[in-house]
């Protein structure tokens, strides 16, 4: 695993040492923000001379749940997100985050925190611009806990995304965080489903 692009561009991810977690792929992580930096260019924003692009631009505040090795926060990081914080339990991911965050010397924008998602997000203040989601795959219950937990007001505004990982073949939830489905794709094993409402659509 490796970042894309960005400040950190090029460097090594150390993968969890653990059998809990499940690392999103480089190939994952590359469609992801492929669609993030095509939604950030229809609402206006472009890459700024300082370096930051412009999905980082539109959501600088990130929280990424069920972390793992850190990649997508630390991605987002790299390429100019302000700050984010990030949710993991396991204590073999925990420690390949903290090593990858000092690796790619972005550690002072995030704060890692090692409780259960569901405690997070009962104890975070938000708002956050951009949450990714990647709940083990063999636990639907985690699925519907999440839908409730970020259906949370003022954690996620009207104009934060969402992104969602789920199995290849399961259905994705019509909703998160108060967001409608706005894209969902089938990537060999793995679906990745994105909520937005575009600025100028009706409530």
């Amino acid at each position: 695993m490796r970042v894309i692009a960005g400040s950190a561009r090029g460097r090594a991810l150390r993968a969890p040492d653990s059998d809990v977690t499940r690392p999103t792929s480089d190939l994952i992580k590359g469609v992801i923000f492929s669609l993030l930096e095509a939604e950030a260019y229809k609402r206006g924003f472009e890459p700024d001379e300082e370096g930051a692009l412009a999905a980082a631009l539109a959501w600088p505040r990130v929280l990424d749940l069920y972390a793992g090795s850190g990649a997508l926060a630390i991605e987002a990081l790299s390429r100019g997100a302000v700050h984010a914080d990030l949710i993991e339990t396991d204590p073999g991911a925990a420690r390949a985050i903290q090593a990858n965050l000092v690796a790619t010397e972005l550690a002072e924008r995030a704060t890692l925190h090692r409780q259960s998602v569901e405690s997070a997000l009962r104890r975070l203040v938000g708002p956050y611009d951009l949450v990714f989601a990647d709940p083990p795959y063999a636990a639907d219950q985690d699925v519907a806990a999440l839908v409730e937990s970020l259906a949370r007001p003022a954690l996620v505004p009207s104009t934060g995304v969402v992104v969602l990982e789920q199995p290849g073949q399961a259905e994705p939830p019509p909703a998160l965080a108060g967001l409608p489905l706005a894209n969902s794709r089938r990537h060999g094993k793995t679906r990745v489903t994105a909520y937005w409402r575009r600025p100028d659509a009706t409530m």
